[in-house]
């Protein structure tokens, strides 16, 4: 997946038939549920893996494809043929580009976007990123520094590769700390100082962000997310202050209306 850079895998049998979806949260939260402590050789695609697939048929519109992901609020179906068989796989992805080459013109970024979403400063800890992400339907927390000018986005899955839980670090054996030698003023001698390693949003966060203004036209940066295989596009005013987004979640909502 990441050498692909692809959020999920449809499995098959020996049919040819889907049998389940394995997604990187699916791996994720293996890794880092009650499979921690073993090696990734050992954990079968068959344990983490989604079993309870949502399937379409290769026959039907972008716009029943489009409400079936939000309806049953996955990121991508299976593509089926008339027997079954596994024909593809359509994303958000895909809703997102069918979007911008399809209705160019029509929508202003301001129709669109969300005003309502997570936002977080460069030194909130991963901790506190962690919890706004699993209460947010958006999964994204935006940084934005003093000014309120976007600096960052942090998705889960930037979460989860910076995150390492205490049981992971005691279980590799992996200091969760730094020794420091330093004079106590007080003691009048030299003791050890520990600095535990917490991770805060600038150490994690994708800094290549790619705005938008709200009078633009929301097929481009529909385009444009679909492109460089962003889920999120900070939304600026004039003086570069961060007044909303508009996700992929966003589009395929509203394709599944207009497509």
């Amino acid at each position: 997946m990441l050498k692909k850079d692809i959020g999920r895998l449809v499995v098959v049998n020996e049919s040819e038939k889907p049998v389940g979806v394995i997604t990187m949260t699916d791996i994720i939260d293996s890794l880092y549920g009650s499979n921690y402590y073993r090696p990734l050789d050992d954990i079968k695609v068959s344990e983490a893996m989604s079993k309870n697939i949502i399937t379409i048929d290769q026959n039907k519109s972008l716009r029943t494809a489009a409400s079936l992901m939000m309806r049953h609020k996955v990121g991508g179906l299976p593509v089926v043929d008339k027997d079954g068989k596994l024909a593809g796989i359509i994303t958000r992805t895909d809703v997102v580009r069918a979007y911008g080459d399809r209705y160019e013109g029509k929508l202003k970024v301001l129709d669109i976007m969300r005003t309502d979403f997570p936002k977080a400063s460069p030194t909130h800890s991963i901790y506190y990123l962690a919890k706004l992400i699993e209460s947010s339907p958006v999964r994204k927390v935006v940084i934005v520094d003093s000014d309120g000018r976007p600096i960052g986005v942090v998705s889960k899955k930037d979460l989860a590769f910076a995150y390492m839980p205490s049981a992971l670090f005691m279980a590799r054996g992996k200091d969760r700390y730094i020794k420091n030698k330093v004079v106590d003023p007080l003691k009048d001698k030299i003791v050890s100082l520990r600095s535990y390693l917490v991770p805060v949003a600038e150490d994690i966060m994708s800094k290549e962000l790619i705005t938008a203004k709200g009078d633009e036209d929301s097929a481009a940066v529909a385009r444009s997310m679909s492109a460089e295989r962003i889920g999120c596009v900070p939304v600026i005013d004039d003086a570069g202050k961060l007044i909303g987004i508009v996700t992929k979640q966003d589009i395929v909502q509203l394709a599944a209306r207009v497509l």
